[in-house]
């Protein structure tokens, strides 16, 4: 599972990353802005991937202890 959201994250942020990359060079109005948002999207979704992953081994680890506890297999 951290493959698939790792991967998703990567090929989105490529593509904002690299539209701000080519707006600046291409003498694009707002294009700082641009490649700045790319950045920020690219952080945000891959702390949201990691912390989605992180969320459902914790959830995965509450279901064995509740298991656990209540006895059942």
């Amino acid at each position: 599972m951290k493959r698939f959201f790792l991967g998703y994250a990567l090929a989105f942020s490529a593509v904002w990353i690299g539209y701000g990359i080519y707006s600046a060079f291409a003498g694009f109005p707002h294009a700082a802005a641009l490649l700045v948002f790319g950045f920020a999207f690219s952080a945000v979704l891959f702390l949201a991937s990691w912390f989605s992953y992180w969320l459902m081994g914790y959830y995965k680890n509450a279901d064995q202890l509740t298991e656990k506890i209540l006895g059942k297999k």
